[in-house]
């Protein structure tokens, strides 16, 4: 039979709050995740577990140390160092041990109160680099965003210039074929009032030769 108030180190007449005190240090001390790998420690967590249950519980702390008390009678069990049998759960003591006890629990009260400013600030401080780190984040991701749009902008003017500059060249081109197509126009129309005024040059001189044969002969030639 195990004796759970020397796994826990307390007296028999360990108040509740004594026992929780007992159990929350030892805990600690010997969590698995504080000690991995160490088969020993998983066994004295177990343990420490095991006798918290029972003497946290009024019923089945009063079961437990009649088994207690009757095992230790029977020599089957070494009595807790600093009790004898029949002095399970005495009310208050005076005596230098249970003072010691006291004491030992009221630093240990204050160094779990420590424990618990040291762990609310450390995580007081995770949750501000939490918000830090998805503040750089939406940061980083505004700036991507923000240099996407511009680039983008950027694309679709050098686009519309582009369309603007291609536009502006057919525009020149319809322009430039336009005033070629009239400018021989006027070529065509030109060559051919010459050939008109040439072909006028070459005929009258044989119709002033017709009018005068017809008048020898004595024919009109209007």
């Amino acid at each position: 039979m195990k004796n759970y108030y020397t796994i826990l180190e307390v007296p028999e007449s360990a108040s509740v709050e004594m026992i929780k005190s007992a159990y929350r240090n030892l805990a600690k001390k010997w969590h698995p995740d504080l000690n991995p790998g160490n088969a020993e420690a998983e066994q004295m967590f177990m343990d420490i577990k095991e006798a918290y249950s029972v003497l946290s519980n009024a019923i089945k702390r009063n079961f437990y140390d009649y088994q207690l008390r009757k095992a230790i009678l029977d020599k089957k069990v070494e009595p807790t160092s600093s009790t004898k049998v029949g002095s399970f759960r005495k009310t208050e003591t005076t005596t230098k041990k249970t003072t010691s006890n006291q004491d030992k629990t009221e630093k240990n009260d204050k160094k779990e109160k420590l424990f618990h400013n040291a762990e609310a600030y450390k995580n007081r401080l995770d949750e501000l680099m939490r918000k830090h780190n998805e503040l750089i984040e939406k940061q980083k991701k505004a700036a991507e965003e923000a240099k996407k749009k511009d680039a983008e902008k950027e694309e679709s003017f050098y686009e519309k210039f582009k369309q603007n500059r291609e536009n502006a060249i057919l525009e020149q081109k319809i322009k430039q074929q336009q005033e070629q197509e009239a400018k021989a126009k006027q070529e065509e129309q030109k060559q051919k009032e010459q050939e008109q005024k040439e072909e006028a040059n070459i005929t009258r001189p044989q119709k002033n030769r017709i009018k005068a044969i017809l008048s020898i002969l004595g024919f009109r030639s209007d």
